[in-house]
């Protein structure tokens, strides 16, 4: 039976706590924002359906067109990504960068069919790896606020329309707390460190599940377990998950998967495409 040490060592060592820390951690204050306003607003040439500067900042851009779609996937991005670098090349990779190569990769795939990506920054993500990130405060308030946006998503598009939720990193926490009250077609994390759930029976969600995770990804180091608050539990690429999972083909790092040309970025389309028998697993 493998021991609880190393992991509760690699938490200590990532993670930036001590056992026992926990109880000294202050409420996060950033999980306190109010609810996500929608507005349809335009800066800097972009259109936003919010776009909100409070605390770090949440925006959600629409790339494509949500009236025509036959299929959306709405992208979630994880820590480190706020309003201030969301138009910039200073984060990698940026999360409308990131949506813009799985709305190409989608067109390229189905040149016929109606694309359309969300990307739904609409939370305050923590700013790094920190004590934030390693809790799940940011998650259950993105959650709540993630929720409300699929609900709404549901009026804008048509009945027919399939919806694929994409959480990358600290995303794939906002995509597991809001997984029991979403009514999507698939779930898609990559680079994940857990869900806060210790299987994909957990989640009580009737979407399919699919988790991927590149060689040599720094998030492999995340302890698959949650003591006093901290961590996220279980590894959802791991086969006692029971999530599906795929090849990420020449992706290797952390910031890879939305990388154009790779097995990644294809999978991650075919999913949202609905054409599951095209997935290399």
């Amino acid at each position: 039976m493998r021991t609880l040490l190393p992991p509760l060592v690699a938490a200590t060592v990532l993670l930036g706590f001590t056992p026992g820390a926990g109880a000294a951690a202050a409420a996060d204050p950033h999980a306190a924002l109010p609810p996500l306003r929608y507005a349809a607003r335009t800066v800097d040439g972009h259109d936003f359906l919010a776009y909100d500067q409070r605390g770090d900042g949440r925006v959600v851009e629409v790339l494509g067109d949500l009236a025509t779609a036959d299929q959306v996937a709405v992208l979630i991005p994880g820590a480190g990504h706020r309003l201030g670098n969301y138009l910039s090349d200073r984060a990698r990779p940026t999360p409308r960068g990131a949506g813009g190569a799985l709305l190409a990769e989608l067109r390229r795939q189905s040149p016929g069919t109606g694309s359309a990506v969300v990307v739904w920054l609409g939370y305050d993500a923590p700013e790094g790896v920190d004590l934030a990130s390693a809790r799940s405060e940011r998650a259950e308030a993105g959650a709540r606020d993630l929720v409300r946006f699929v609900r709404r998503l549901d009026h804008l598009v048509s009945p027919d329309t399939r919806i694929t939720l994409v959480g990358h990193s600290y995303g794939s926490v906002v995509i597991g707390r809001a997984a029991p009250e979403v009514d999507v077609d698939d779930l898609v994390v990559v680079g994940s460190p857990g869900m806060d759930a210790g299987s994909r029976a957990a989640l009580h969600t009737g979407a399919r599940v699919w988790a991927a995770r590149a060689p040599g990804d720094p998030i492999r180091f995340a302890p698959p377990l949650r003591v006093g608050g901290f961590g996220h539990d279980a590894d959802p690429t791991a086969p006692g998950f029971d999530a599906r999972t795929f090849a990420v083909g020449t992706a290797r790092g952390h910031a890879d998967y939305f990388t154009r040309g790779t097995e990644s970025l294809a999978n991650i389309a075919r999913i949202v495409r609905g054409r599951t028998d095209e997935v290399t697993r």
